[in-house]
């Protein structure tokens, strides 16, 4: 048996690519807070602003702006790929697992149909026979070569990317269970945060929409390396909404 540990990876750790990002997304969203503060009144200073100081707050406010989000997004890709690289490998006669924290996923030898290789994090990915879920092996892995090695010694091969169980494995579609979790969810937010309907059908329709989307990031399953973001996100998303549609049903009652 062979165990192979992840090393500090360089998207999210000390010195990391997603730190610069960071650190230039909170300037940029200094620079949007300063252009919206000063057009909507809140600096004193700038009321009197003459043609050419109101287009520089202008573009303050909307270049500042879509830079924050732009970094948003760099910085949260940078977080997913950390995610990606961490946790422990280990190879023995059973198969593959692969550990991160207290969760683990482990794919026998002839359980796995082959690999490819992962293009964003240059590590590869298990593709299992039967649809079963994938395992990652990172990059950032002491001996990486010699996990690879290993894994190619038991006869596992490289796969073209026209591979069926690699469209089933990567190229995943939502089940049927899922469709209708979010149609459903998407028909309570719309009763909800209509004005049209009765108070009892609004407040239905919230408790759906707030039923439904707990019970998808409680129970539905993602991939080992994604749990933590995946929930983190998700719960994060279904707060800013829920917060929205309680304020808007406050405001349309």
């Amino acid at each position: 048996m062979a165990t192979y540990i992840a090393e500090r990876d360089s998207y999210a750790g000390f010195g990391s690519t997603g730190k610069y990002f960071g650190y230039f997304g909170l300037a940029a969203g200094a620079v949007f807070l300063t252009g919206w503060a000063a057009i909507h009144g809140h600096l004193p200073a700038a009321r009197h602003a003459d043609a050419g100081g109101q287009l520089l707050l202008f573009a303050m406010e909307w270049i500042g702006g879509g830079l924050f989000g732009l970094m948003a997004v760099c910085v949260l890709g940078s977080l997913l790929l950390s995610s990606k690289s961490r946790g422990t490998v280990i190879v023995d006669d059973l198969g593959v697992t692969r550990q991160i924290g207290e969760r683990s996923r482990m794919l026998r030898w002839p359980e796995i149909e082959g690999f490819v290789v992962t293009p964003i994090s240059a590590g590869i990915t298990l593709i299992p026979r039967g649809g079963r879920q994938t395992i990652v092996i990172p990059r950032f892995l002491d001996d990486y070569r010699g996990c690879i090695a290993e894994i190619k010694a038991r006869g596992v091969r490289l796969l073209p990317p026209d591979n069926s169980q690699v469209r089933l494995a990567i190229r995943k579609k939502p089940t049927w269970r899922q469709a209708i979790l979010g149609y459903l969810g998407i028909l309570g937010f719309t009763m909800a945060s209509n004005p049209r309907e009765t108070h009892a059908m609004r407040i239905v329709g919230l408790a759906g929409y707030v039923g439904i989307f707990v019970v998808t990031l409680l129970f539905e399953d993602v991939d080992l390396e994604d749990y933590g973001w995946v929930r983190w996100v998700g719960g994060a998303v279904l707060v800013a909404m829920l917060g929205w549609l309680v304020r808007h049903m406050m405001h349309t009652w």
